[in-house]
């Protein structure tokens, strides 16, 4: 128990810096890009960024998958199975995915994207450009990610989390600078967003060769049913994290600026930016404990899953609460200023957002459990579904009720993906939701241990290097 408070505690901190850089990456650069390209252009920024993110899908969620199988694989001793793993991931990524991400990009470049999404502030050959380095930074990313996995199975989740935060506030720097002072066109910080990948990618292959020799490349490894045995949970992952992420985060921005214009977009973004803190703070804590829940599944430990699914829960409404009572006390005077008073703060808006975001809050915890032991499969077709449906009720909502009728939808939706996972959670891994529930609702035994380990010194005998 020491060692694995350790990491986590190691893991929690490394992940909160990298948080804290993510979240001022979005909430710092919201002011300068209003400011430099006004609403209109940064609402169109983010249609177009909400189009590039669909461009992740074309790895087909094996990075998450490939991660926590390597993890399992480590954690049960199985070294000559995990290189394998490795390496046959990373030749995926250097391989298949580049070349369907350009098959996907000669396809865009026949579509009117910029009628269809009232991009006027953009020419299609920019929108094209901003697209194309979106993907080479997905590629970076993707690579980074499976090499990520080599130091998440050593238990170094610090080093690749405080790297990760590091080039994170380099390219706010970066952006910052480019934007506010040079006044660079979107193009340019697409272009710095891409440069600060691989600079990210190269620093964390330097750790992983040092961190586990057995980690090395080798072209020559292609397993079909490697790929086939893959595929499942991955497609899982992907077909989930398309219905929350694609469907029910970046489908509205799609909907409001064909129906609205970028001006609504815009509006919808930093409202979304302010309620995505417990999105951010929910996975500072999830990254570090989800690694531990695949260890625990590797090592067939079933109420270790249980308890750790337990501190999520509470943790996550302790967040939950905070940043509601924030939010709707200071909003007002922080929309004012981070906006430079073009977006008005309106309680009843941001209620229904953090209404939102309460709705999503258990799905996300039984989904981030079921992905870390790579059980998100036939479900995720169900959970995309739902989502879909509740992205078309919004936008029918939307000519009557504005934004709140694109919210009304996805709030319906979360609330029906939260009831079926958490069935799914309790059926398929058989983990009993009233000991989960019991466990989550012992508040003092949660604030007992956190003082006990508080007490005893971290680098304590038994921990792990």
């Amino acid at each position: 128990m020491p060692a694995l408070i350790k990491r986590l505690a190691i893991g929690l901190l490394g992940q909160g810096v990298w948080r804290v850089a993510v979240a001022l990456n979005t909430v710092a650069l919201i002011p300068v890009l209003i400011a430099t390209w006004g609403l209109e252009g940064y609402g169109q920024w983010m249609t177009i960024n909400a189009l590039v993110s669909y461009l992740a899908y074309a790895n087909l969620g094996l990075v998450a998958a490939a991660t926590n199988e390597l993890i399992m694989l480590v954690a049960a001793g199985d070294q000559v199975r995990a290189q394998r793993c490795f390496q046959m991931s990373c030749n995926l990524a250097l391989g298949p995915f580049p070349i369907l991400l350009a098959a996907i990009l000669a396809l865009a470049a026949s579509l009117p994207l910029v009628d269809w999404f009232n991009l006027a502030e953009f020419s299609s050959g920019a929108v094209m450009l901003i697209l194309a380095l979106g993907a080479l930074q997905l590629c970076c990313e993707t690579l980074r990610g499976f090499m990520a996995g080599v130091l998440f199975s050593a238990g170094r989740y610090g080093a690749a989390y405080n790297i990760a935060a590091g080039v994170k506030f380099v390219e706010l720097g970066a952006s910052i600078y480019s934007v506010g002072v040079l006044g660079v066109r979107p193009v340019y910080l697409a272009a710095i967003m891409a440069a600060v990948a691989l600079v990210d990618l190269i620093i964390i292959v330097c750790l992983a060769r040092s961190a586990a020799p057995w980690a090395r490349l080798d072209f020559r490894v292609m397993d079909g049913r490697f790929f086939r045995d893959q595929l499942k949970p991955a497609l899982g992952f992907a077909c989930f994290n398309l219905a929350t992420q694609g469907v029910l985060v970046q489908g509205p921005r799609l909907v409001l600026g064909t129906l609205m214009g970028g001006p609504a977009v815009a509006v919808y973004a930093v409202y979304a930016t302010a309620m995505r803190l417990v999105d951010q703070l929910f996975f500072m804590l999830m990254a570090p404990v989800g690694v531990e829940i695949s260890h625990s599944a590797g090592r067939g430990e079933p109420q270790q899953v249980v308890r750790l699914t337990a501190v999520i829960v509470q943790l996550s409404t302790l967040v939950l609460i905070a940043v509601t009572s924030f939010l709707m006390v200071l909003g007002p005077v922080i929309f004012d200023w981070w906006t430079h008073s073009r977006v008005a703060f309106h309680h009843p808006v941001m209620a229904l957002f953090l209404v939102m975001s309460a709705a999503s809050l258990p799905g996300r915890i039984a989904a981030q459990v079921l992905i870390s032991v790579n059980a998100m499969r036939v479900v995720s077709v169900l959970v995309l579904a739902v989502s879909l449906a509740s992205l078309v009720l919004g936008s029918a909502l939307v000519p009557n009720f504005k934004i709140y009728g694109m919210l009304i939808g996805p709030i319906c939706g979360e609330v029906a993906i939260a009831v079926v996972l958490w069935i799914c959670l309790n059926r398929w891994l058989g983990l009993p939701l009233s000991a989960i529930a019991r466990e989550a609702a012992n508040v003092s035994g949660l604030v007992r241990r956190i003082q006990h380990h508080l007490r005893a010194p971290l680098g304590g005998r038994g921990g792990s290097r």
